[in-house]
């Protein structure tokens, strides 16, 4: 009869090996795929929060310089390679990885046993304003104050010297000009530390609006203390010959040429070309008496861009000029009378006889048409510039006098409805902390009743298979007790029989698992898995890791089994010693009853 019993156990036994593994893959997924703390380990064990700024930000940053290099709409690329340590370093202290894995858990904690059904609501709050702080004081100390800034404001410069180098073909005149002259002065306008104040004086205005405690800013750009840098910049820049040539060729002989004809008769016979009398007042204006007047000119425009004056007033006097220019002139026609005589006493007889006065001819006929001055005045800045530009020059001028001002309602009126509705958005964040609820979760989901319906099935089985699991851990070990008593003649043997059966499957089920995951699982695995090195930058890092985390997660789901069977095996085996200790103390003191009885 125990032999037709111990067949009867052969299907059960093949039955519960079945079910204990059954039983086991359902129990290793919930300890899982539906336990919030496995994709928390697998995001440590993967190193991800540091992953982030070790390797996934740099490539980042590659690729927008890359995109910068490629987008022809502007001429002007950062040199992101240069600055890539300062900008990973200040994201670390902005957002540390520690930081990061709190958000994270504290997500995966709030938001999957929610899905899993464990409750019917949720709160998940990203605190944000101590974020906004630490950025503020980084970005101040290490970026503006750093090497980082200093990078920045020499591509800048760079760029805004190309600029400049680029457009002097529109000027009236050729300026032999390098790039390292316009970006010396460049420097001298726009200093680093000057831009690096103004920066931080930005954000710090900002700032306050940003985070709630005020509802406007105001940026100041002061530009006063400019002004003269640049007059001097422009002076240095444009003193030289050309500019000479320019003034006295374009701008003054024409000027004298409008009142004069091509030649000027004087009386015997006596002429002067306009050529001559061109000759003559280059030499009664020399370079440096004309970069004077410039000088004089610049400075005004500067009294008058900074408000200082109310207009501009530049005299140019030209009464001693006119002085040197009549007695240079008188001299050549004196030496042109002259030469039409034999001997310079005919000469001098035949001029005190006639009473012969070039000077007093010349100061009429030629420089009494040229004024003894002339003016420069704002009449004439705005009569150049055209009447579309005066409100442009006002505006300027108010710039310059009071400072540039950018405040909220500027800003409001670039952003359209959607993107001040985002703006407020954002800074209600700040101010209380980013809120995600199930409420939020449910409107991302969707908007018909029927889906959420599903939804709410769907978490609501979930939820009560998770409940309920353990009792699909009584329908093996029912099966086990079945053939323990199948099979055994009393309890010990009954209860040898139910832990042997444990123990070999046991050992059975995490042998298998093993071999079963390194020579199918992982090979198939590899084959389904996409190859990185068919991806570039950040989406090849980011397949590489997810494949990463997909053997992680796989391996941990296989160790998770060997681990419940390691268990039963140990179990199983703590019970056979002591069924099998039980057994040897029984016979022995069968055996020594068996001879008391005996003697």
């Amino acid at each position: 009869m125990i032999w037709f019993r111990r067949i009867l156990t052969i299907p059960v036994i093949i039955s519960f090996i079945l079910l204990l593994i059954f039983v086991l893959l359902i129990t290793q997924v919930k300890d899982t795929l539906l336990n919030p703390g496995f994709y928390n380990d697998q995001m440590r064990q993967a190193d991800m929060y540091n992953f982030v700024y070790d390797e996934l930000l740099p490539v980042a940053l590659d690729e927008v310089e890359e995109e910068m290099e490629k987008d022809d709409s502007t001429d002007f690329a950062i040199d992101i390679s240069a600055i890539e340590d300062e900008l990973v370093s200040a994201a670390r202290k902005i957002l540390p990885p520690e930081w990061l894995q709190d958000q994270v858990e504290s997500a995966t904690n709030s938001v999957i046993p929610y899905f899993l059904g464990d409750t019917d609501e949720f709160t998940y709050t990203i605190a944000l304003r101590d974020r906004i702080d630490t950025a503020v004081e980084v970005i101040n100390e290490d970026i503006v104050q750093g090497d980082a800034f200093t990078s920045i404001y020499d591509d800048g410069m760079s760029y805004l010297a190309d600029q400049v180098l680029e457009n002097l073909d529109e000027l009236p005149y050729t300026v032999d000009l390098d790039k390292e002259e316009i970006e010396g002065s460049l420097r001298t306008v726009v200093a680093e530390d000057w831009i690096a104040s103004q920066v931080e004086a930005a954000i710090d205005s900002v700032k306050p609006y940003m985070t709630g405690d005020s509802d406007e800013f105001t940026i100041t750009v002061h530009l006063k203390d400019r002004v003269d840098a640049a007059a001097d910049t422009v002076l240095d820049l444009f003193s030289r010959e050309e500019t000479y040539d320019y003034l006295l060729d374009e701008m003054i002989t024409p000027a004298i040429e409008a009142h004069l004809g091509s030649i000027v008769n004087l009386p015997f016979g006596v002429s002067l070309s306009r050529e001559e009398i061109d000759s003559t007042i280059r030499e009664v204006l020399p370079e440096n008496w004309v970069r004077a007047r410039l000088s004089e000119l610049v400075n005004g425009f500067a009294a008058y861009a900074k408000g200082e004056t109310d207009s501009i007033e530049v005299t140019v006097d030209l009464a001693d000029r006119k002085a040197d220019a009549l007695d240079a002139l008188t001299k050549l026609a004196d030496e042109k009378l002259q030469a039409q005589f034999a001997s310079w006493e005919e000469y001098q007889e035949f001029k005190e006889a006639h009473n012969i006065d070039f000077a007093d001819l010349i100061n009429r006929e030629i420089l009494g048409k040229i004024p003894d001055q002339w003016v420069y005045t704002d009449a004439d800045l705005r009569q150049s510039i055209g009447e579309d530009n005066e409100d442009f020059l006002d505006e300027a001028r108010d710039w310059v006098s009071e400072g540039w001002t950018f405040t909220e309602v500027d800003l409001l009126d670039e952003l359209d409805n959607d993107e001040e509705e985002t703006l407020e958005d954002v800074r209600g964040w700040i101010e209380s902390g980013y809120t995600l609820t199930e409420t939020d979760l449910r409107e991302e989901i969707s908007d018909r009743e029927e889906d959420l319906d599903y939804f709410d099935t769907a978490r609501h089985w979930v939820g009560i298979g998770k409940t309920w699991l353990w009792t699909l851990w009584l329908i093996p070990f029912i099966s086990l007790f079945f053939i323990g008593f199948s099979g055994g003649r009393n309890w010990r043997s009954r209860l040898a029989w139910m832990v042997v059966v444990l123990l070999l499957t046991s050992l059975a089920i995490y042998i298998a698992t093993g071999q079963a995951y390194s020579n199918i699982g992982e090979p198939q695995l590899e084959e389904i898995m996409p190859d990185p090195s068919e991806y570039e930058g950040v989406e090849a890092l980011m397949v590489e890791k997810g494949n990463e985390m997909i053997k992680n997660a796989s391996s941990g789901f296989v160790s998770g089994i060997q681990s419940k069977t390691l268990y039963m095996m140990i179990a199983s085996g703590v019970v056979l010693m002591g069924v099998i200790g039980w057994s040897v103390v029984s016979r022995r003191r069968e055996t020594e009853e068996s001879i008391e009885n005996t003697t």
